[in-house]
């Protein structure tokens, strides 16, 4: 399995398909296989860069604090590991935050950028609920009702009518072999609530689609409609039918909206 050194840590990576490079950011909590529901199409078009984040999957869980541009920076040498001078990039959730901190740091490495359920900062409440949900791995909270106490959050309430999908999320992510330990959990979560790109966001110079569900409560709508605004080239693109995990829900939809903006330069 790849890994590269990168900022003194191993991390891990997988290469799908041919083609334009297009790197794939997961968010909290999840690794690389989390874009399984959109690589095959996406791979038919594009060379799929996805990466396990530090403090993830099995890349390395550093022991001392990080922040996003410490994970920004992560992807700058992967992809010079890879000599990818430039790349499309999707970020999800907090992905996002860090597809943006890289799209502001550097510009010249990026295409075209889309960010999928983010915002340009972590709200007080979602730190909280994090935190939350830290101190429930803390005391020893079996995975299964964990996960299914984070399912409310990321699935819309139709989705929960479908008792065997929801079976199935929950049995993939129990029986899932490089579960998150709470040590990463922790980095992760400290990273995102020290995040702030309000005031940066005029630097991002790639041309941008904010995809967001229309019935996500993790990041609101309002929140992904101020990141759009904030970016000088950007445009907003609501799925109905779909909450925050929208690569899982509407995982065709967003591959169509992917595949327009980045071949046919739609949306903007």
């Amino acid at each position: 399995m790849p890994k590269v050194k990168a900022n003194d840590i191993n991390l891990y990576y997988e290469t799908h398909g041919k083609g334009a490079p297009l790197l794939l950011i997961p968010g909290l909590g999840c690794d690389s296989q989390a874009w399984l529901p959109v690589i095959n199409g996406l791979s038919n078009h594009f060379r799929i860069i996805a990466i396990d984040n530090r403090g993830a999957g099995r890349s390395d869980v550093p022991e001392s604090p990080y922040t996003i541009r410490d994970m920004a920076d992560d992807v700058l040498q992967l992809l010079d590991r890879l000599n990818v001078r430039s790349t499309h990039i999707i970020g999800h959730s907090l992905g996002g935050y860090i597809a943006q901190e890289f799209a502001i740091s550097y510009p010249e490495r990026v295409n075209r950028l889309i960010l999928e359920s983010t915002a340009p900062v972590s709200s007080a409440r979602n730190n909280i609920l994090f935190e939350c949900f830290l101190d429930w791995r803390r005391k020893g909270m079996e995975m299964e009702p964990w996960m299914r106490a984070w399912s409310f959050w990321l699935f819309t309430p139709k989705r929960f009518k479908d008792k065997d999908y929801i079976d199935a999320f929950l049995r993939e992510c129990t029986e899932y072999p490089y579960p998150q330990s709470i040590k990463g959990l922790e980095g992760q979560i400290n990273a995102i609530s020290s995040f702030d790109a309000r005031d940066r966001l005029g630097k991002i110079r790639a041309k941008t689609l904010a995809v967001e569900g229309k019935e996500d409560i993790l990041i609101l709508p309002g929140e992904a409609e101020t990141l759009a605004k904030g970016i000088p080239v950007s445009s907003m693109l609501y799925v109905g039918g779909a909450a925050h995990l929208l690569h899982m829900e509407r995982e065709e939809e967003l591959n169509r909206a992917i595949l327009e903006f980045l071949q046919n330069g739609g949306r903007n």
